[in-house]
């Protein structure tokens, strides 16, 4: 009832409202434009809204005329030449956006919603993929929950998330929310910039894949596996997996040799959880310390519980390379809202073998079809916090088919995932020409895939209860193998 009528009625009713009570400044500021520079009061510009369509945005003139034809077209910063005297104060207390109530009152925009963007930029309406374009599903706002949870400092494609989260939970309370945010973040006088690196346009999964060969390392980075995994973890892992799954026991050595193989790959190392230093290893925070000099360019925490285990982490890490946490502990899932507010957060990873061990379930897949990783992810996606889960293999093979596991990372609106072993088994491959072909096809095969699952040639609901009924039959068989 809010989202269908009485969303749209607040907005006629306080436009017009805002119009009438705000006129004299309305006029004071109109004088004050025309004073400074030549040019219009009024800046016109194009904007996507609801459904796709384009209309003409007003704001207050903050820049010189023709500013848009010059540079990047976009604000960039505070020293940008283009903008006017008058203009640093507008952009400064947001009064530039003060004629869009008259963009509400006529029905182009709301006064919450995803912040319209421009026709080009980050780019066009058909490059969106079919989540991005849930964010057109409702009219656009004058601020919006990616403008309260770090406005323009954050990346494109967090942005983006951001507002498909917003509209997927419309609400009376949450329109409060971020009308109380925002005043706060006006009179705080928070960041107005627009940096240019925010726009990434890079909307396929992003691949790990775990070796210490350096060798091999070359080769998966030159089929662009965005991210070489040195896995240091062994601490416990024995105790808690019996078995279950391969385990690596990786060193520092082996970071400083991957990271010397790589040129475009990022490494990622997977260290200890939370320990302190014994006769037998060093502490969590020597350890990271090693990683770092070592060349590591993202560290992941493993098998956390706590909240404090993961400040701990940052702390140790302060800021000198990225972070992952991996996310694998019914614990964590108990403790994530307290996790999420701490800052320095990059990533998360979804771990699904350790999870379905901690819910004591038979199979890693079985969180991902009760409802377990879209909880989590829905509270994930509220922080704008890029995330992944799993594991993929090829295409046609697995278990559960990797074209209905890379389906449901559309769905769920992921953004990275692991390469599983049986991706490119090395122990069976021996030659580097046979190691550069499985690559190279492999990783062609699922962007192939991806490039079906961004066009929406595929019903992401129907495979969520396909691959649901795969992984119960899964399930099924696992549980009479144990029985005498």
């Amino acid at each position: 009832m809010y989202r269908c009528f009485f969303k749209r009625f607040f907005d006629i009713l306080f436009s017009l409202l805002g119009i009438i009570v705000l006129s004299p400044i309305l006029l004071i500021l109109a004088v004050a434009i025309k004073l400074d520079s030549k040019g219009p009061v009024i800046f016109k510009q194009q904007r996507i809204g609801k459904k796709g369509k384009v209309f003409n945005i007003y704001k207050f003139r903050s820049m010189c005329v023709g500013a848009e034809k010059t540079g990047s077209g976009v604000y960039s910063n505070k020293s940008d030449t283009r903008v006017t005297k008058v203009g640093k104060f507008l952009r400064a207390t947001s009064l530039d956006e003060l004629p869009q109530f008259f963009n509400v009152l006529f029905g182009h925009m709301s006064f919450i919603g995803p912040r319209p963007p421009l026709t080009y930029h980050p780019w066009t309406y058909d490059k969106y993929t079919k989540e991005q374009l849930k964010m057109f599903d409702v009219r656009p706002g004058i601020t919006g929950w990616a403008q309260v949870n770090g406005r323009r400092e954050v990346e494109w494609n967090k942005r983006i998330r951001l507002n498909v989260y917003y509209v997927e939970n419309v609400s009376l309370l949450l329109d409060l929310k971020i009308i109380f945010m925002t005043i706060g973040k006006v009179f705080a006088g928070a960041n107005n910039e627009n940096k240019g690196a925010t726009v990434v346009d890079n909307k396929n999964l992003e691949l790990m894949y775990i070796t210490n060969n350096p060798t091999v390392a070359k080769v998966a980075d030159e089929a662009g596996v965005d991210y070489i995994f040195v896995d240091m973890e062994y601490i416990g892992k024995e105790d808690r997996q019996k078995g279950n799954t391969v385990k690596n026991h990786h060193d520092v050595l082996d970071v400083k040799n991957v990271k010397s193989a790589v040129k475009n790959s990022k490494v990622l190392v997977r260290c200890n959880s939370i320990h302190d230093a014994t006769d037998e290893y060093l502490s969590t925070e020597d350890e990271i310390e090693s990683v770092i000099k070592a060349g590591a360019d993202y560290i992941m925490l493993p098998y956390f519980k706590t909240a404090m285990e993961v400040q701990r982490f940052i702390s140790a890490v302060d800021g000198r390379v990225k972070t992952i946490l991996l996310l694998e502990t019914p614990e964590a899932v108990e403790n994530l809202d307290q996790i999420l507010a701490i800052d320095g957060i990059d990533k998360i990873h979804i771990g699904l073998n350790d999870l379905s061990l901690g819910y004591k379930q038979d199979f890693m897949f079985e969180p991902l079809v009760d409802g377990t990783v879209d909880k989590i992810i829905s509270k994930i996606k509220e922080k704008g916090v890029p995330y992944g889960f799993g594991g993929i293999a090829s295409l046609g093979k697995g278990l559960v088919p990797a074209e209905m596991v890379i389906k449901e990372h559309y769905r769920l609106g992921s953004s990275m995932a692991i390469l599983s072993r049986s991706f490119c088994n090395t122990q069976l491959l021996h030659e580097v020409s046979e190691i550069k072909r499985a690559f190279t096809d492999g990783i062609n095969k699922i962007r192939a895939f991806e490039k079906d699952c961004q066009d929406g040639k595929f019903d992401l609901e129907e495979n969520k209860k396909q691959i649901k009924i795969v992984v119960d039959e899964v399930v099924k068989k696992l549980k009479e193998q144990k029985q005498p």
